[in-house]
């Protein structure tokens, strides 16, 4: 099942939309599926709403952290991320969740 699109797109969905895409061009199968898991997770199950656009619920580790908007740290966390898992680097996709999770918690609150 493909995840839907976000219908306002944030850079981290962004980023990973034109990944999946290079992942399809590209005959990267297992690329696709993390890329569409992580779309699906970044929007709430039950309103298929983008979690930028509602307030913060407790996080759960078995789901990546979504960057806040206009945050230039969280961003660039984010981009770390994705870089690592355009580079099959699950080591250092973990890393800068945890990164990011600490961030915001100190950060940010959450």
């Amino acid at each position: 099942m493909t995840a839907p699109a976000p219908t306002d797109v944030c850079d981290v969905c962004g980023a990973l939309l034109a990944q999946r895409e290079a992942a399809k061009d590209a005959g990267r199968s297992g690329e696709v599926g993390d890329c569409e898991r992580e779309l699906r997770d970044a929007l709430d199950e039950r309103t298929g709403v983008h979690p930028a656009s509602v307030p913060p619920r407790p996080y759960d580790v078995s789901r990546s952290p979504v960057p806040v908007p206009g945050c230039e740290p969280c961003a660039e966390l984010a981009a770390r991320r994705a870089a690592a898992r355009s580079a099959f680097d699950y080591s250092a996709v973990g890393d800068a969740n945890v990164l990011m999770r600490t961030h915001q918690r100190l950060e940010h609150g959450t």
